[in-house]
């Protein structure tokens, strides 16, 4: 006959055993065991302009697209104008196709947040989450419904083949900025969390369980490129090395970083350990880019300065086992491809 009673010290190390598997468990929102080997993804998208990419996009017959924000231009504040552009995007016929079949991702930046570089003081921005879920179809019952903010995980695959994307709001929890009187930087630098406390803890305990061989994040605004005067994670120098440090202390493997916001796209690329590196690919200007710009410093720029439309693709060849970062124009013709090893 087995004995059924157990003592206080064994029940204990039964319970925090299973909290540990329960969080390892729970380490991903949502799970696919869909092998990946493609992902699209883009930003800064005007409902009233030319919507030609759209077609070029549809007809590529994506596995994956990513929003990397600025979805829809609202007019500040507004949460009707808001809706209604959401809605005129939806009714866009490539749009409505790309919805049919691929699976669609994303998070917000700051256009279609409700208004230019707010953060956490912005008074509509529950309302505002509440409207690109419902655009984005996010279930009742995803985990992400029952946080602040609008950041999500999704792994596709497994074993040697499995993918995990983290999409990072960078606009909710974000601290007010105070204006730089210097004219080459519009903010100063800010000592904030930017991601907030409870994303930051969940970020380290999906990173804590983490298996993957391919990590994608992505976030509105850059995470490498520091010279500019304009929104990036380098006006948080706290928080930016404390992403880098969870990347480090877990040994993240194949970490790349999606980029939206600027207008224009580029590669950029920083070691940020002895032997260890991180990618951010930049893709901004479905609709709309920054063409007349000529240069723009960035010391960790390894492609040219493309200031096309474009959107991105994250080509994976698990053979070979590399992927290739790739930006591509309006016609559909990559206008510059980035190697990089699956390590």
């Amino acid at each position: 006959m087995i004995n059924l009673k157990i003592n206080l010290p064994l029940r204990l190390c039964l319970f925090l055993f299973l909290i540990g598997l329960q969080n390892i468990l729970l380490a991903q929102d949502i799970s696919s065991s869909k092998v990946l080997n493609s992902l699209y993804f883009g930003s800064c998208n005007r409902t009233d302009l030319d919507p030609k990419i759209w077609d070029t996009i549809t007809n590529q017959d994506p596995e994956v697209w990513v929003w990397l924000g600025d979805i829809v231009y609202s007019e500040k504040g507004s949460m009707k104008d808001l809706s209604e552009k959401y809605a005129l995007q939806k009714q866009l016929p490539a749009y409505k196709k790309l919805e049919e079949n691929t699976t669609i991702l994303g998070v917000w930046d700051d256009h279609d947040f409700g208004e230019n570089d707010a953060g956490a003081s912005f008074s509509k921005k529950k309302e505002s989450r509440k409207l690109l879920f419902d655009f984005l179809a996010i279930p009742k019952n995803h985990p992400a419904q029952e946080r602040e903010g609008a950041y999500q995980s999704y792994c596709f695959g497994g074993g040697a083949q499995k993918v995990c994307l983290y999409l990072l709001d960078v606009r909710y929890f974000k601290e007010d900025y105070e204006k730089d009187s210097s004219p080459n930087q519009r903010y100063k630098k800010n000592k904030g969390l930017l991601l907030g406390t409870d994303q930051w803890s969940w970020l380290e305990n999906e990173l804590s369980a983490n298996d993957a061989t391919i990590n994608l994040f992505a976030g509105g605004i850059q995470l490498l490129s520091a010279e500019h005067p304009y929104e990036k994670w380098a006006n948080f120098p706290l928080a930016q090395k404390r992403f880098f440090d969870l990347l480090t202390k877990y040994s993240i493997q194949t970490p790349i970083y999606l980029s939206g916001d600027r207008h224009i796209a580029e590669v950029s690329y920083q070691e940020i350990n002895p032997n260890y590196w991180i990618y951010d690919i930049t893709s901004s200007g479905l609709t709309h880019s920054y063409d007349s710009l000529e240069n723009e410093p960035n010391q960790h720029r390894i492609s040219p300065l493309l200031t096309m439309l474009n959107f991105g693709k994250i080509e994976i060849n698990w053979e070979t086992l590399e992927l290739q970062a790739q930006i591509i124009d309006v016609d559909g013709i990559p206008q510059f491809i980035q190697k990089i090893a699956i390590q």
